[in-house]
């Protein structure tokens, strides 16, 4: 009996110090929102902004879905670390809240859910009355809760930004092939150099810049058309810049110029994959930290708690999350790879709004993996996002060739 009961004991340590959570939040900023404007009988809110940081646990089975997760470098507890930027806006008076959280995913660290719930003038930094638009969610009660996940947001404008490790093979680095599709989407005018990255993001340089002697860089009319070569002599790494050609590790420069329509397909070396999946984690855990727990890792509390004299007590009961588009497609991943239940078994949210994105899902979780791209009717037909299954419910999908519920 007693070698069960100390069985048992040494299991429960062990599953609290191996659980991923947020360890750390730094508030930045704290101020009222909208200099203090009385949103009905729920009153004034404040707006929090701040870094999150996380640990996750490379053994724990709820982690294991994390692609390359078990390369990453670990910190002196064995764990792997990453941070990213939050916003919070709640009421003053957490008394007043409707013990509701709302979650919405960023679209490439850009915040739509107040303009597209509140019809309210677009901001990464809502502040303003008019950012918060008709204050449907604030009259309501919501508190409202954002934060970075997408590893390939280019810095700047406000947009939240997150951190995320390298993948290392023992030490070694990791290189491989990748592709980068590139169409001049102008009617006229012939472009003579393009960012490698679609949608203003990060990407993956060339691993043998400047030389581009290995890499293939082909030309076709559509998306199953056939590929024509284009000598390796008639482009190079560049971008063309106030009429100059300057070296750029991150463009391509084409001599005779990128023609309206066409499909430029570069297949190139790179190295040093983030560890793109931990932005799904990261998500999870945010959200779970707000809704149950009292205080991070370092005695920093929770902003969301109801304080009763000297008693502070959790003020959520339940989660929802909202994305549009890409961000619906994140929600999707989120729910196909279990990542909407944290490490403790707890539910992280109780309802999903996912708008004009189906049963898409996107490149979330893969090496090399850029979050921002997305297959169009031209290019990045071969980035994966639309893949079996395609709906929320056990249906018997075998003729797709798919997994059948």
């Amino acid at each position: 009996m007693k070698s069960k009961v100390l069985f048992s004991f040494l299991f429960l340590l062990q599953t609290l110090s191996s659980s991923a959570e947020v360890v750390r939040i730094i508030i930045e900023e704290r101020v009222l929102l909208a200099d203090g404007y009385a949103f009905g009988d729920v009153g004034p809110y404040e707006k929090i902004r701040g870094t999150v940081y996380y640990e996750m646990d490379p053994n724990h089975p709820a982690n294991h879905g994390i692609v390359d997760l078990k390369l990453a470098p670990r910190n002196d507890r064995g764990m792997v670390e990453s941070h990213g930027d939050f916003l919070l806006i709640k009421p003053v008076d957490m008394s007043k809240a409707n013990r509701r959280l709302l979650y919405g995913v960023n679209n490439r660290g850009n915040l739509y859910m107040l303009r597209n719930l509140n019809d309210a003038m677009g901001s990464n930094d809502p502040q303003s009355l008019e950012h918060c638009g008709n204050g449907f969610l604030m009259r309501r009660g919501y508190c409202l809760l954002w934060s970075g996940w997408n590893w390939d947001v280019i810095e700047g404008g406000d947009l939240l930004q997150f951190w995320v490790p390298v993948a290392k093979d023992r030490g070694r680095t990791i290189r491989q092939k990748s592709f980068a599709e590139m169409v001049n989407g102008s009617r006229l005018n012939v472009l003579h150099s393009m960012p490698l990255a679609w949608g203003n993001s990060r990407c993956y340089a060339s691993a043998d810049y400047p030389d581009n002697a290995g890499d293939v860089l082909t030309v076709r009319e559509s998306p199953e058309g056939k590929r024509s070569v284009v000598p390796n002599k008639k482009w190079r790494y560049a971008s063309m810049r106030d009429g100059a050609i300057h070296p750029d590790s991150l463009s391509l420069y084409l001599e005779d110029g990128f023609e309206p329509g066409k499909i430029y397909e570069l297949i190139y070396e790179v190295e040093n994959p983030r560890i793109v999946g931990l932005g799904l984690a990261a998500a999870r855990d945010v959200i779970s930290f707000f809704k149950y727990e009292l205080e991070d890792r370092t005695g920093t509390p929770n902003p969301l708690l109801l304080e009763s004299g000297n008693t502070k007590g959790r003020a959520i009961d339940y989660s929802y999350v909202f994305g549009i588009s890409q961000s619906g497609r994140f929600i999707a991943h989120t729910l196909y790879q279990g990542f909407h239940v944290d490490e403790k078994s707890r539910m992280v949210f109780d309802g999903a709004r996912i708008h004009v994105a189906g049963g898409g899902k996107g490149g979330f979780n893969f090496r090399f993996a850029q979050a921002t791209h997305h297959p169009s009717d031209l290019e990045g037909n071969f980035m994966p996002a639309d893949h079996p299954p395609f709906n929320y419910l056990p249906d018997d999908d075998s003729g797709s060739g798919g997994p059948n519920d």
